[in-house]
């Protein structure tokens, strides 16, 4: 087979309160300097507004439809800079509030999926509906990508790579992880890597939010197959930092041959 690289960029800032056109000014201005060979951005979790919990009012006030301003926005950058981008809004489906992830691909092809697991403990199950499938597995580039988003990291099974010859290579995590739990989170990146035999990124934001909740600037990460993190040097934006990978398939698929876990792996299933 042929093998590609896939590029990726992870975007890490501190989210303007609410703000969605402020948001969408500091992603441009991060895109403009990423590098142009990139294939996919990852942006953190609920990237145009912060992580809404005060009230259902005011996220309400906030939610959109999949037609509306933020995934039209996100089609036009995606198409302008031939990648895709991934990461999480706050969206509505008539009555009923998600926090809801999205693949957009420059040629205009969406995929979303709601949150399933929703972090009780800062509020979101006061606030916001469950979601009611399963998290995708999204073909791009040769590559296939599974989003998950934030809480839904703790739960093995969900994030499990389905024991079908390695059915994603990369899990993708967008996330608003506080700085208080950075240990949690770098373990469970790490482990669901060694675990999936796959590439895990996690996508964090930055700041402090007006909950005085406390967001470490550097935790983001792309973790490999062997749970050993990778390095790269961030390029620094005014809101943030940029920090870019390449992933290599061949590598990937050279290890998952030699040490084929995989294929002893318990059959489990998931009820929803």
């Amino acid at each position: 087979m042929g093998y590609k690289s896939l590029n990726i960029a992870i975007i890490e800032y501190d989210i303007a309160w609410a703000d969605k056109m402020a948001n969408f000014n500091i992603v441009g201005e991060a895109m403009a300097k990423m590098p142009q060979d990139t294939d996919l951005v990852i942006l953190p979790e609920m990237f145009s507004t912060g992580f809404i919990t005060e009230s259902r009012e005011k996220a309400a006030s906030l939610a959109e439809r999949n037609t509306q301003s933020t995934i039209n926005w996100l089609q036009e950058v995606a198409a302008a800079h031939n990648v895709a981008i991934t990461g999480s809004f706050l969206a509505h489906t008539a009555s009923q509030l998600y926090n809801r992830a999205f693949f957009i691909e420059p040629n205009g092809d969406d995929t979303f999926y709601d949150k399933r697991h929703l972090f009780r403990m800062g509020g979101e199950t006061e606030i916001y509906n469950r979601g009611v499938t399963f998290a995708p597995v999204v073909r791009f580039r040769g590559w296939n990508i599974k989003l998950v988003v934030c809480y839904d990291l703790r739960f093995p099974a969900w994030c499990r790579n389905n024991f079908n010859k390695n059915a994603y290579d990369l899990l993708a995590v967008v996330a608003n992880w506080p700085r208080a739990r950075q240990h949690p989170w770098h373990t469970l990146l790490a482990a669901r890597a060694i675990e999936n035999l796959s590439y895990v990124c996690g996508a964090n934001r930055s700041g402090i939010d007006p909950y005085k909740v406390d967001y470490s600037s550097g935790s983001s990460a792309l973790y490999d197959f062997k749970g050993m993190p990778c390095s790269t040097k961030p390029i620094a934006f005014g809101g943030g930092n940029v920090y870019s990978y390449a992933l290599d398939r061949q590598v990937l698929d050279n290890f998952r041959e030699k040490f084929p876990a995989w294929m002893d792996a318990d059959i489990t299933s998931l009820s929803l």
